[in-house]
């Protein structure tokens, strides 16, 4: 798509384009090149539009060639002539003499057409105009010819009398808006609202259209896709039309006015960042690509109360306590192979990497190798998804030790964490990855960690970056093991050698977890009916029967253990 070029001397830009080569003969040039009349990037960017568009308007109604057009079309040509006239002069209109002599002189005009109408007439019958007429030709066809020859138009003799005839009542009109905007009247016009709409002869801009190219030029996450899609298609309909050029800012403010009411059950949170956010991002890119001429949605916003911090948003050492040593015990015997190898492996993983949970669920047998003479784990765009690219983060030694390289030399080539054979429900949008990842949050609320206030995998993440500046880790290399942004834009060059990394990641202290009981991760095993089927004996006595119960369980458990603790110092 053209963008604004700049001239090199001048500084002004211009729209240029090479014309297509059906069109190269009628247009008479191979290139448009056409002044936009200012130094200015912004300014440069909106004519920019209004020039291509109907540069656009021009070529399509050229490859049309000649049109009969319906009442409606010319109706809607005189109604672009009467907003033109207005827009031009509405502002500062001048006196209202002026407009007054103008009106008279209209309304002298359209009195002889009406009293000439349907009478003999021999300049008619020879030319098809009457004597009336004739003098609306000569004081508006140059200009109605011109207006007509810019959108390419090519209409017959027939259909330019009606337009002439439309655009000199339409003139007349806009001459009497002008008069009251001179003596200070700008009331909202109803004189425009008789009009039609400006019919296109390129046709609608659709969103499937757009969509794609969107797709194409930015290439988003099927995710992204998965979720926006809907939602833009919804919004589209909300709108009522088909074509984005139509959409308006107050269209956009209907439509989150719609989604904040409560009957809609959606947080201004979601709203913003989901069904604002959509739209938003969609008409930005088009307003990139000279598609429309300004972004509806950029100023239309939703407030977010700023959610008051109840607690650090990363696990507290109980709670990593609790995870770790869930993963250490028996799993459920219904869990999939790969399903019980994501609750050992995961949560052990992030503990000691601080990578987001789908950068460890999508790693693949060949991502664990080694790289500059230590161990380390690739997170790589050809895994899954990322949010910047590759990267490499060194194992910790506790992973080592516990055997995690001995689980991946088990395990054939593909991925560690699901299977690809057994793939159910995967697809583009919610990759198996994600999926694991789902299931490790659900499992990681089953086993007791259900405070609503920390997420049940990016906890890790938090947790990972709290401790690494509690024990000093480079701050610099830190970033760069968790993949955040770099402070300046001096940190963006180079990178971070996997030997360098290694000793900072050994910083973080061994976790030293207890295998909790078998019933902690049993708890699921058969269905919900035999589970809800146990005597008040069999609830009794299971410590997981309710949650309250299960408070209980993991005070003993932290009781025990700090027990044994002191125990053991004192021992030594």
């Amino acid at each position: 798509m053209p963008r604004p070029w700049k001239h090199d001397k001048t500084g002004v830009y211009y729209l240029r384009r090479r014309v297509p080569a059906d069109l190269v003969k009628q247009v008479g040039k191979a290139v448009v090149k056409i002044s936009l009349g200012t130094k200015e990037p912004a300014e440069a960017r909106a004519r920019h539009f209004a020039e291509n568009a109907a540069l656009e308007e021009r070529w399509a109604n050229l490859r049309k060639g000649q049109q009969a057009l319906s009442n409606r079309q010319v109706q809607a040509l005189a109604g672009e002539i009467y907003n033109r006239k207005v827009a031009e002069h509405a502002d500062n209109p001048g006196t209202p003499e002026e407009w007054r002599r103008r009106t008279s002189a209209d309304q002298s005009l359209q009195g002889l057409r009406k009293r000439t109408a349907g009478k003999p007439s021999a300049l008619r019958l020879a030319t098809g105009w009457s004597e009336a007429e004739a003098v609306v030709r000569s004081r508006h066809g140059a200009e109605v010819d011109k207006f007509i020859a810019n959108k390419g138009l090519i209409v017959t003799e027939a259909d330019r009398r009606r337009i002439i005839l439309a655009a000199a009542e339409a003139t007349g009109l806009a001459n009497e808006s002008l008069l009251r905007n001179a003596e200070g009247d700008y009331t909202p016009d109803r004189k425009a609202e008789r009009f039609p709409e400006p019919f296109s002869a390129a046709g609608p801009l659709k969103l499937d259209v757009l969509s794609a190219e969107y797709r194409r030029s930015l290439e988003p996450s099927e995710a992204t896709i998965k979720r926006w899609y809907p939602i833009l298609t919804k919004f589209m309909a909300f709108a009522g039309t088909e074509d984005i050029r139509r959409v308006t800012t107050a269209d956009v403010i209907r439509w989150r006015e719609k989604m904040l009411d409560e009957t809609m059950g959606l947080s201004p949170l979601t709203v913003r960042d989901v069904y604002l956010a959509a739209p938003k991002a969609l008409f930005g890119f088009a307003v990139s690509q000279s598609k429309i001429g300004s972004n509806p949605a950029a100023g239309v916003v939703v407030r977010v109360k700023k959610k008051k911090k109840l607690r650090e948003l990363g696990f507290s050492a109980e709670e990593a306590d609790l995870i770790l040593s869930a993963s250490l015990a028996p799993q459920n015997s219904l869990a999939s192979r790969e399903l019980k190898d994501a609750r050992r492996w995961v949560p052990w993983l992030c503990a000691y990497s601080g990578a987001r949970v789908n950068e460890i669920t999508q790693l693949r047998v060949q991502d664990v190798r080694r790289s500059e003479g230590v161990w380390i784990i690739n997170i790589t765009p050809e895994a899954g998804n990322t949010k910047t690219g590759a990267r490499e983060v060194p194992l910790h030694d506790h992973l080592i030790e516990q055997g995690f390289l001995d689980f991946v030399r088990s395990k054939k080539a593909g991925p560690l964490f699901y299977s690809v054979e057994r793939q159910r429900g995967a697809s583009a949008g919610n990759p198996s990855d994600v999926k694991a990842g789902g299931k490790l949050a659900e499992w990681v609320r089953a086993v007791g960690v259900d405070d609503e206030n920390v997420q049940p995998n990016h906890g890790w993440r938090r947790r990972f970056k709290t401790i690494g500046r509690a024990v000093g880790m480079d701050s610099a290399k830190l970033d760069a093991i968790q993949d955040h942004a770099p402070a300046t834009e001096g940190d963006k060059y180079g990178g971070s050698l996997s030997n360098a990394l290694k000793p900072e990641i050994d910083k973080i202290p061994r976790y030293k977890s207890w295998q909790v009981p078998p019933s902690t991760v049993e708890r699921r095993t058969g269905s919900r009916s035999q589970r809800n089927a146990r005597t008040p004996r069999q609830r009794l006595s299971d410590p997981l029967a309710d949650h309250h119960d299960w408070n209980k369980v993991r005070m003993a458990w932290g009781a025990a253990l700090a027990m044994l603790s002191a125990c053991a110092a004192r021992s030594r």
